[in-house]
């Protein structure tokens, strides 16, 4: 089709999507429908339009930019040469169970298309269907924002942010691995006396494990915190992180706290990043179960809420202060007898990353409420 073929037939697209009650003149109509054709011309999204029967009729110029496809190439085909292998026949069941359904319509989510070169996009795509006055469809309009450079940008803030806070955080490192490395050293010192009774030995070897294990952390967690991780981003199951996660803390010596996990048959895989989003969950988790000290019940819960998925973390502990929640996510923080505060600090800016967030609800003695809320294409 030559890019006069593909603008009429876009126009008279247009023409027959107008829909309106009081139709204007027949030149106005005519203004609107080319009017419209510019507008999906020029867009910066890349946007592409079908017919009913699921053909391209016509792409913009930011179609070939971000796939590579020229305009006499794409024209014809299905849509199916920018999909990936990353979208899953159910989503794409999904998908089309929306646009069809004249209730809704429309389907907008995040997924990942591929270009013609192989390359990777990860775009916010908007697929709407375009009906007659009679409701029958007539065709379907797909516009995709490349949601790349917004992750990139994220990624260099969160970076600097990190960066701004080194002064601050090279004195604390100091103070968190001076005290565990005089630990060990004594104990060191002590065993190399050779003159310790068995059961003093034993303490002393229990001495180097645990602060070893603090040293390993204090240096995890400040690396994370200094250095964050670009995110790796691949369709994963929420639910199945979280009986995870919640099955290893039930079994890492938290004698009587009883954890429960209540799933979302609801939620399906979607994409982010498994290894991060896992250590977060972990975190909140733990948190949790440290927070009720030996002595009450803890229920991880998953699902959907307003187009999030997410995972919320119940305990029924002493709860938290309002002055301690105003700075819950800061870095440096924190209430326990040892610890650099950067578990909720890296918790926090992971789940931004993401372009989420993490709730929180709490008062003294009523126990504390943790919400991940994560971006999904399911609503």
């Amino acid at each position: 089709m030559t890019p006069l073929a593909s603008r009429q037939a876009y126009i008279e697209f247009s023409n027959e999507m107008a829909n309106l009650k009081s139709r204007p003149r027949a030149q106005d109509e005519h203004e609107i429908a080319l009017t419209l054709y510019q507008a999906f011309r020029r867009s910066n999204d890349a946007m592409f339009y079908c017919g009913r029967d699921g053909t391209i009729l016509d792409v913009n110029d930011a179609f070939i930019e971000h796939y590579g496809w020229e305009r006499d190439e794409a024209v014809g085909q299905n849509p199916r040469i920018i999909r990936s292998r990353r979208t899953t026949p159910e989503t794409y069941k999904e998908m089309w169970t929306r646009i069809m359904d004249p209730r809704i319509g429309f389907w907008r989510g995040e997924l990942v298309n591929l270009a013609k070169d192989g390359r990777e996009i990860p775009v916010v795509l908007t697929i709407t269907s375009v009906r007659d006055e009679r409701g029958e469809i007539i065709g379907y309009v797909s516009n995709a924002a490349d949601v790349g450079d917004l992750r990139r940008l994220q990624e260099r803030v969160a970076q600097s942010e990190a960066l701004a806070e080194v002064g601050q955080m090279a004195a604390v490192v100091a103070h968190e691995i001076r005290n565990p490395l005089g630990s060990i050293v004594m104990a060191a010192r002590q065993l190399a006396g050779g003159e310790l009774r068995p059961e003093d030995r034993d303490l002393i070897l229990k001495i180097l494990r645990d602060e070893s294990q603090r040293l390993n952390e204090t240096l995890t967690n400040f690396l994370a915190y200094a250095r964050p991780r670009p995110l790796k981003l691949e369709r994963s199951d929420l639910n199945t992180l979280a009986a995870d996660v919640t099955r290893i803390v039930s079994g890492d010596g938290t004698s009587g706290v009883r954890i429960e996990a209540k799933l979302g048959s609801a939620l399906r895989p979607f994409m982010f990043d498994p290894d991060q989003i896992r250590q977060v969950v972990w975190n909140i988790t733990l948190n949790a179960v440290q927070a009720l000290e030996g002595d009450g019940a803890a229920v991880v819960s998953t699902g959907l809420q307003d187009g999030f998925a997410f995972v919320r973390v119940v305990d029924d502990g002493p709860g938290i202060s309002a002055s301690a929640r105003e700075h819950l996510f800061e870095p440096f923080r924190t209430t326990k007898s040892h610890g650099t505060g950067l578990g909720l600090a890296i918790a926090e800016r992971i789940a931004r990353a993401h372009g989420g967030r993490i709730d929180v609800e709490s008062a003294p003695g009523e126990g504390a409420t943790f919400t991940l809320l994560l971006p999904t294409a399911q609503g």
